[in-house]
């Protein structure tokens, strides 16, 4: 098992590498003069190639590269703002709990959603109620996000007025950004939910606990929905990656000062270090999410630490002779 982790956190490095060098290249070729921003068009040209030579900007690309690396292993130094020259780490830090917390909240809400129609689906397979579900689930899946999020303020905020429009100053601000985060994985957990259902529902001791004359809710919630749980478990991390990618966008509606409004107002002021540093924070956060998403794959499903024990060769699973089974 240590020997699994360790393997999938060496993948980890190049990964992280190549996302670092996409993003330094998009930040390095584009267009704009990152000392005549901070200076202004007023300065001279003198004080600008000063600038220029003070953020490193005259040395050779690979070298600015290794410069910026550097100084993130051995100082977690993502570099300093441009707009407010603070460290990008310092401004981050604070939005990047922000942003969290609205993200297991809309993972929480479409798990519970899309589990509890996952359920009624199941049990009303190819009827009415089935294709009714399976409706409503893609429907929230095929609208973009931010659409449903404008709806969600007119009706809430605008003719309700029983939610805050914008910002999160006290905790009803939070509701329609998760609820609108969650109600786009709704789909995912309800045919995950649905097929697993069918599949367990099929199993011999499911057919052994109603010949027993066990209820139908003792049978749904407490033999077959543990089962049923294992894959929707397994796909929360998935959903986890999403909802963080999806929440950039919603943050900018929703005023949520969050990770994903703090990089967009970055982009719209060209405020290179901190695109870059938000960007890096991200894909290091998304990273480390499926390194354990995976790690709890195993731990959910004892078959496949079996199968990874196995794989290492420090220990070889026996088959068991029928004859050895019965003795035992």
């Amino acid at each position: 098992m240590l020997k699994y982790i360790l393997k999938r956190i060496l993948y980890l490095i190049p990964i992280l590498i190549g996302v670092s060098i996409i993003i330094f290249a998009l930040k390095t070729f584009t267009p704009g003069d990152p000392a005549r921003q901070i200076l202004g068009n007023s300065a001279s040209e003198e004080q600008v190639q000063e600038k220029r030579e003070e953020l490193g900007l005259n040395d050779p690309v690979p070298v600015q590269y290794f410069n910026y690396v550097k100084g993130i292993v051995t100082r977690l130094d993502f570099g300093d703002s441009y707009r407010t020259g603070k460290p990008v780490l310092s401004e981050i830090t604070p939005r990047l709990w922000t942003s969290a917390k609205i993200t297991l909240g809309a993972v929480i809400i479409g798990a519970l959603i899309g589990v509890l129609l996952g359920i009624i689906s199941a049990l009303k397979k190819y009827t009415a109620v089935d294709s009714g579900v399976l409706v409503i689930s893609m429907f929230f899946q095929s609208v973009p996000e931010f659409v449903i999020g404008l709806v969600l303020i007119m009706v809430f905020a605008v003719n309700l007025h029983v939610l805050p429009a914008n910002g999160i100053e006290t905790w009803q601000g939070y509701i329609m950004p998760m609820l609108c985060i969650g109600l786009a994985s709704v789909a995912s957990y309800t045919r995950i939910t649905r097929s697993s259902m069918l599949e367990v529902l099929g199993e011999d001791y499911i057919r052994t606990a109603k010949a027993k004359g066990q209820s139908q809710n003792n049978i749904t919630f407490r033999h077959a929905l543990r089962n049923a749980l294992i894959p929707v478990a397994q796909s929360v991390g998935t959903n986890l990656g999403n909802s963080i990618g999806g929440g950039m966008v919603l943050e900018t509606v929703f005023g949520v000062p969050g990770v994903g409004k703090y990089i967009v107002d970055a982009i719209t002021q060209r405020n290179y270090p901190s695109v870059l540093g938000g960007a890096l924070i991200i894909a290091i956060v998304l990273t480390i999410i499926n390194l354990l998403v995976d790690i709890s794959f195993v731990l959910i499903d004892p078959r496949l630490k079996t199968t990874i024990i196995s794989g290492s060769g420090s220990k070889k699973m026996k088959k068991v002779k029928p004859e050895t089974a019965k003795a035992a």
